[in-house]
């Protein structure tokens, strides 16, 4: 047989062979094309077999910074299949075993990641496109930890733990007595703040408390630094109680407290748990203190002459020469205002 005919012959079983191996991939479901070699389709033949999977990452939510999607298996140089939004990519595991790709934020976006190794499908997740995370945290998880304690000035004591009331675990916030001082619990992670152009709504679930009759200020908050020179520093929004009055206050560059919209009134200290509410979409504000199902303070209307952001964190806060609050919960979240 001349050499001609053995390359025509060659070439015959390799392409039959390359067949059956296509054929075999399709009936387990495992990804191929066209463009590859015979011996990147025995490659991915072997994945028939059982695979390690060591660990995936994933969430449904893409924040800003984008999110990365990975899976990490027991071996490198695998070929690990995904699709976002049907767009087909494959990517080999690195020396640490581990594939990714990344989805990249487009505001009010929606799609799915799908990830396979071999016929073995490990992600499959629909995903939404968000301006920030979402928070919640109850002070039953025993997890003070989550948050991140600013104060001013830096050398007033306070004290942030686990305690109780009426049988339920709480969050207590406190600090020494001492005038134009400030303690805040943020979220840890709102770590480098919210865009001011986004819209948020805060719910903590609390119990009013004070330690000084001198003047006293229990609140959650949108403040604008973390880096405080003034216990006012620089703009805040709050929705708080205080002696005789509850509602929302404002300060900007001046430090000074002036009210937004605030009703005369205490709440109940020590026993009664309320639930407050604000929200704030680039100006527009709205919130409610509720006792139960029964509201005792409401407000709705733009503020935008008053107070605006260009970046913001939300806080639990106790100022002034008391300041004492307890909560067992907090819940963040984005919120749109919608025009009516």
């Amino acid at each position: 047989m001349s050499i001609a005919s053995n390359v025509i012959l060659e070439n015959t079983r390799l392409g039959t062979t390359r067949t059956k191996i296509r054929n075999k991939l399709t009936e387990y479901n495992i990804w191929w094309d066209n463009s590859l070699t015979i011996f990147e389709l025995v490659e991915r033949l072997v994945l028939m077999f059982a695979v390690t999977v060591l660990s995936t990452v994933k969430s449904n939510i893409v924040t800003p910074g984008g999110f990365e999607y990975s899976v990490t298996l027991e071996d490198d140089g695998v070929p690990v299949d995904w699709w976002i939004n049907g767009v087909h990519s494959t990517v080999r595991t690195d020396a640490n075993g581990k594939s990714a790709i990344t989805v990249q934020y487009v505001q009010d976006a929606t799609g799915t990641v799908v990830c396979k190794v071999g016929k073995k499908e490990v992600i499959n997740i629909n995903y939404s496109c968000v301006p920030f995370e979402s928070f919640s945290d109850y002070a039953w998880n025993y997890e003070p930890e989550n948050f991140d304690i600013v104060k001013y000035p830096t050398s007033i004591s306070h004290t942030f733990n686990i305690g109780e009331v009426n049988y339920s675990e709480v969050f207590n916030l406190a600090k020494d007595v001492g005038s134009s001082s400030v303690v805040m619990a943020i979220p840890k992670v709102y770590a480098n703040g919210i865009g001011g152009t986004n819209g948020i709504h805060i719910e903590v679930a609390l119990y009013q408390k004070k330690d000084s009759n001198q003047g006293w200020g229990d609140a959650i908050a949108l403040v604008n630094s973390k880096s405080l020179s003034h216990y006012r520093d620089t703009k805040i929004l709050e929705l708080g109680a205080y002696p005789g009055n509850k509602g929302l206050k404002y300060s900007t560059s001046d430090h000074v407290v002036r009210d937004l919209n605030v009703s005369s009134g205490q709440l109940t200290l020590d026993s009664q748990l309320y639930y407050f509410d604000l929200y704030y979409d680039n100006g527009y504000v709205k919130a409610t203190i509720r006792a139960g199902t029964t509201n005792v303070y409401t407000y709705e209307g733009d503020a935008s002459d008053k107070i605006t952001f260009d970046t913001f964190y939300p806080a639990v806060m106790i100022y002034d020469a008391g300041g004492h609050i307890q909560f067992e919960s907090i819940e963040v979240e984005p919120w749109t205002h919608e025009e009516e």
